[in-house]
């Protein structure tokens, strides 16, 4: 036991005894150590006055001194208070600090609540939104970015995924929103400046559509004058073979040019209305069809229609997917194997699938498979034909149609395309 409660235990003893003396003494030995007893308490009730006083003063040259066991009390209760006062004071500069560093960020970063109110957000957030910081703290954020597919997003609670929109703020400024948990109940948007990526995004775009278009027309003149001087009867048997393959290059070149203007209308075209119902059964078995035709097709093709479900969309794109999925299969795939088309409809929505026993795709590859001119094996795919747009033109053709493309492919065992159509993209009757 600490010297200071010994201490002051003999001394409470000691005034037991005093007082128990002191009353026997008078006859009144009860009394007496009552009145000790009582002391006692008005001493210590003091000191807890005095304690209670400092505490709300806070003084440091106001500790009472005391006695007994009580200034080691005070001491620790001012070791505890001091302790607290430096970790305040650690935690205010940290958090000036964290808040300084947001203010610095390039990225805006907009602190949410379970319910979308908006908590705290930096000075990129504030002017990539126009927000005011008396008027929008507390606001709902879909109220002060009402574009409908930030709303949609936001409402299916999809985290990870971002997607791009013009900034509120306007001056023809984009951003990229990405919503992230952050804490309990909280979310994190975070907000980038992509107006530069769209800006060069668009004049690239512009540039492939007006480079296609102005080179069509020599284009055009050149096959013209090939296919002259194949029927010409005059003209030297040694040229015969160079005249046939300079036409099936100019061919080549032509759905070359007329993927790249195709691609260009995609990327820049809305989501397709959802007027027009789109016969999906009838543009896979004309697929099958075509697969048959092409030369070194596989042995099997098979099509397992599940559903007469139709879509809603454009004709014309659907069946440029379908067609540049069953097409490339086809080329990949060796004459003894086998390539299956299916559509099925469930609750979630459609799906159609293109898959084969071809060479595959390795793992790595997959993810870049829908670039623009992406080969994985650039040799073997330009003897196989082919712009190496197709998959790209499948991609965007989907987006117009609000759709995804799953990819699975295992290297040397074939691989599997699935375009998964929403419900809404289904006509139901």
């Amino acid at each position: 036991m600490p010297a200071a409660w010994t201490a002051t235990l003999l001394r409470l003893a000691a005034l037991l005894v005093a007082g128990g003396l002191l009353g026997w003494f008078y006859d009144a030995l009860v009394p007496g150590v009552l009145i000790a007893s009582l002391g006692a308490l008005a001493w210590h009730l003091y000191h807890l006055y005095q304690r209670d006083r400092w505490l709300q003063t806070g003084r440091l040259d106001s500790i009472p001194e005391g006695a007994g066991t009580w200034p080691r009390v005070f001491a620790r209760i001012e070791y505890i208070r001091e302790k607290s006062r430096k970790r305040r004071r650690r935690w205010r500069a940290l958090v000036r600090e964290i808040r300084a560093s947001a203010r610095s960020f390039p990225d805006g970063g907009v602190l949410l609540n379970d319910r979308h109110e908006i908590l705290a957000y930096n000075t990129a957030a504030q002017r990539l939104l126009n927000l005011k910081r008396t008027r929008d703290r507390g606001q709902r954020i879909e109220n002060l970015l009402r574009h409908p597919d930030f709303v949609a997003h936001l409402a299916s609670g999809s985290y990870g995924k971002s997607i791009e929109l013009p900034a509120p703020a306007g001056h023809d400024t984009w951003i990229s929103c990405l919503l992230i948990p952050y804490g309990p109940q909280q979310r994190l948007l975070l907000i980038r400046d992509i107006t530069a990526n769209v800006r060069l995004e668009r004049t690239r775009r512009d540039f492939v559509a007006n480079a296609s278009h102005e080179l069509r027309t020599p284009l055009t003149v050149i096959s013209g004058y090939l296919e002259a001087l194949q029927e010409d009867e005059a003209a030297p048997e040694v040229w015969r073979q160079p005249l046939i393959e300079m036409d099936n290059q100019a061919k080549r070149m032509s759905q070359l040019l007329d993927d790249l203007l195709e691609l260009s209308r995609l990327e820049s075209a809305q989501p397709c209305s959802l007027e027009t119902e789109v016969d999906i059964v009838a543009l896979v078995h004309t697929a099958r069809k075509e697969a048959l035709a092409m030369s070194q097709h596989p042995q099997v093709v098979d099509v397992d229609i599940r559903s007469s479900t139709r879509l809603l969309g454009d004709e014309k794109e659907i069946h440029s997917v379908v067609s540049n999925l069953v097409s490339n299969a086809v080329r990949y795939t060796p004459s003894d194997g086998a390539i299956r088309i299916e559509w099925d409809v469930d609750d979630r929505g459609g799906r159609l699938t293109v898959s084969d026993t071809g060479i595959g795709i390795a793992e790595e590859e997959i993810p870049r498979i829908t670039e623009r001119f992406f080969r994985t094996d650039s040799g073997r795919a330009r003897q196989k034909g082919g712009t190496g747009l197709g998959l790209a033109i499948v991609k965007y053709a989907l987006r117009r149609h609000e759709a995804d493309l799953e990819i699975r492919s295992r290297l040397g065992e074939g691989s599997s395309f699935t375009c998964h159509f929403p419900p809404h993209r289904l006509a139901l009757s």
